[in-house]
């Protein structure tokens, strides 16, 4: 079974494919680095499907990148710098969350815009999708996190916590 891992770094993205060669050995070998950042990298995240890595970055852009060769497939332009994103588990959708204060939904299948979620005060430092991808789960740098719900953006719920820590599963 093959794997790919990704990993940000200061200007750059390395995607390595990897297989289990044996009972306990893993081969693994480099197979492409993205184009470098016009800033510091943020985050990469792989679709579910395995089709897809995408990437945030200060820029302002979410770019999205085909797994299988490295080529940019699209880019998607927020107004200000990127902070952390987040694929639904049916690779349908993705979350973005930005120095803005918004957290944002964009529709896979065309690359639209579908929603802006509005309600934290300062940067949105992380955004996910819970399992079920009902959910959508952010917090900011000020200190709530907030639920909305991912079918019509409504928030459903917040609470004081500290910041960089949305998950949901």
């Amino acid at each position: 079974m093959r794997r790919w891992l990704a990993a940000a770094a200061l200007l750059t993205v390395v995607v390595v494919r990897s297989q289990l060669v044996g009972a306990q050995t893993i081969e693994a070998r480099l197979a492409y680095t993205l184009p470098a950042f016009s800033q510091e990298g943020r985050e990469v995240a792989f679709s579910a499907d395995g089709l897809l890595v995408a990437t945030s970055s200060p820029d302002s852009a979410v770019r999205l990148w085909r797994v299988a060769d490295g080529k940019l497939e699209r880019t998607l332009r927020h107004p200000e710098g990127v902070t952390s994103i987040s694929f639904s588990r049916d690779a349908q959708w993705l979350a973005s969350a930005s120095y803005d204060g918004n957290v944002r939904v964009w529709r896979m299948s065309d690359g639209s815009l579908v929603r802006t979620m509005t309600g934290h005060a300062g940067t949105v430092w992380s955004v996910a999708f819970s399992p079920d991808g009902q959910t959508i789960a952010s917090s900011g740098e000020d200190k709530v996190v907030k639920l909305w719900r991912s079918a019509d953006g409504v928030m459903t719920e917040k609470s004081g916590s500290p910041p960089h820590s949305a998950q949901c599963g």
